[in-house]
C-alpha cells in the first residue's frame, strides 16, 4: 500500500511560517489553526499530534508536531501513523457502508438472517443498523480477552452470538468498545463471496483503492519507524487529572461488576488503554479499537465520503442514510456504558444537542479514548482528523483538539 506523498490541492496551501511547535502547512487565512495546534505541543499537553483538514477537495490544514516516542527522542514526521483506538469504529462504519452499497446486506435486515446463531437470548429481531448503532446490548461479553486469543475471531464471534444482551436491544445504546468491530466483521465474512473478514475487506475495498495509510490490521511490511508510540494513563490519572469524563463513569470503570468495568476493563486492558500499543494488537485488525492511521489518511478517507462516496461505490441511498442517521434508541440517548448521552449511528457518532462537533447535522465520524477525533460533514464539504499519541483523560471535546477545531471553524467563518 503506497504512502501518501501528496494530498489533493496541496498547492493552494502555504508552508507554516515561524510557528514553534507546528510543522506542515495551512491555507492562507488559516494561520490561527497552526498556532492553536502548536499550543498543546509547546505546553506539553500533547507528546505529539497531527491534524489534517480538507474542504471540497482542497487541503486547508496539514500539521504535525511534537515527539513520537516516550523517550522524546524522535520528532513526529509528516506521514507517521499511530494507534487510533475508537476512531477505528468510523473505519468499520465505512466498511459497512461499502458492504450495504454492494448488496451484501441491508441496514434493515435482521442480523440473525445473516448469522443465525446471533438469535440467542432474544436477539433475533436486532437489525444490522441497530447492531452497528451500538443498540444491540452487547457492550460487555463474557469472553475473557488476552493478547493470545484476541485474534481468534471465530471463537470471539461465537461468544458474542451466545451472549445474553446487557439491555433489551433497541431500548438503549452503549459503547460497544470492542464488540462492534467483531460484529461487523462477522456480517461481512458471512456474506462476502470471498469470505473476507473486516481487515482484508477494508484494505482491499477502501484503503487500497484510495492509496491511504489507514489500516485495520497493520501489514508486516509496514515500516515500524513510522509509528508514533502511545503514552497512556493509569486508573489513578482519571481522578488526579480529571477533566470532562463523567464522574459516574470514572467510578464505575474502577468497580468490578459494573457495565462500564466489564466493557472497558476486559482483562486485556487492565493496565489502561496504553497497554494496547503493541505489535500483537497492531496486527490483529480489531475493528473497534485497533486501527492504525495517519491524520492525512483519516482526513482523506473521510473526504471520499464528504464528496459523496462515488470513489468507493457508495450509493446515494446509503449516503443519505448516513447523513440522516439511525433512529434514536426507544428510551433515549443515554449511553449505558459511558453514563452520558451519545448518538451512535451505523458505526459512527453524529452531532446532537450536547455535542455539535460540526456545523451541520449531516456530519458523522468518531472520537476516541485519549482525545482524537475524525469526521466528515457532507453538507459543509469538510473532512477533519486530529490525532495524538498522548492520551488525555476526558471524553469528547478534548481541550487540545477542540481549540484546533474551533480555530478552524472561526477562520472558515471569517473567510466566508
Amino acid at each position: 500500500m503506497q504512502s501518501q506523498s501528496s494530498l489533493p490541492s496541496q498547492d493552494i496551501a502555504a508552508q507554516v511560517g515561524p510557528c514553534e511547535g507546528a510543522n506542515g502547512f495551512v491555507a492562507p487565512g488559516f494561520e490561527p489553526v497552526a498556532h492553536a495546534f502548536a499550543a498543546s505541543v509547546l505546553s506539553g499537553e500533547a507528546l505529539g499530534a497531527a491534524c489534517t483538514i480538507i474542504r471540497n477537495d482542497a487541503v486547508l490544514v496539514d500539521l504535525y508536531g511534537g515527539r513520537k516516542d516516550r523517550n522524546r527522542d524522535k520528532p513526529w514526521a509528516s506521514d507517521d501513523i499511530t494507534l487510533v483506538y475508537s476512531l477505528t469504529k468510523g473505519l468499520t462504519g465505512m466498511a459497512g457502508a461499502v458492504a450495504v452499497s454492494r448488496g451484501l446486506f441491508s441496514y434493515e435486515e435482521a442480523v440473525a438472517d445473516i448469522w443465525p446463531e446471533f438469535a440467542a437470548h432474544g436477539k433475533d429481531r436486532v437489525t444490522v443498523g441497530e447492531a452497528l448503532s451500538e443498540q444491540a446490548g452487547l457492550a460487555a461479553f463474557d469472553f475473557k480477552l488476552t493478547l493470545e486469543n484476541i485474534g481468534d475471531e471465530a471463537a470471539i464471534c461465537a461468544a458474542i452470538a451466545a451472549q445474553e444482551p446487557n439491555w433489551t436491544p433497541g431500548d438503549h445504546s452503549g459503547n460497544h468498545a470492542y464488540t462492534l468491530g467483531w460484529i461487523a466483521s462477522e456480517l461481512i465474512h458471512r456474506r462476502d463471496r470471498k469470505g473476507r473478514r473486516l481487515p482484508q475487506f477494508f484494505a482491499e475495498e477502501i484503503a487500497g483503492p484510495l492509496g491511504l495509510d489507514v489500516f485495520v490490521g497493520l501489514p508486516s511490511n509496514f515500516d515500524r519507524e513510522r509509528i508514533a508510540r502511545i503514552e497512556g494513563f493509569g486508573m489513578q490519572d482519571l481522578f488526579i487529572h480529571h477533566t470532562t469524563m463523567p464522574w459516574a463513569l470514572t467510578f464505575e470503570m474502577c468497580l468490578p461488576g459494573t457495565l462500564a468495568f466489564r466493557t472497558l476493563n476486559n482483562p486485556l486492558v487492565l493496565a489502561g488503554p496504553g497497554a494496547l500499543d503493541n505489535e500483537e494488537f497492531w496486527k490483529v485488525g480489531q475493528g473497534a479499537a485497533g486501527g492504525m492511521a495517519s491524520a492525512r489518511g483519516l482526513a482523506q478517507v473521510y473526504n471520499a465520503f464528504a464528496r459523496g462516496g462515488e470513489k468507493l461505490g457508495i450509493t446515494e441511498q446509503v449516503m443519505e442514510t448516513l447523513r440522516q442517521g439511525h433512529a434514536y434508541p426507544h428510551k433515549g440517548l443515554k449511553d449505558q456504558v459511558l453514563t452520558a448521552d451519545m448518538y451512535y449511528s451505523y458505526g459512527f457518532e453524529k452531532p446532537f444537542n450536547e455535542w455539535e462537533f460540526a456545523r451541520t447535522r449531516s456530519a458523522f465520524g468518531s472520537f476516541a479514548v485519549g482525545g482524537s477525533l475524525a469526521f466528515c460533514d457532507p453538507e459543509d464539504g469538510v473532512s477533519y482528523a486530529w490525532i495524538t499519541n498522548q492520551l488525555g483523560t476526558g471524553k469528547w471535546d478534548d481541550p487540545r483538539e477542540k481549540m484546533v477545531r474551533d480555530a478552524f471553524y472561526k477562520c472558515l467563518e471569517n473567510r466566508s
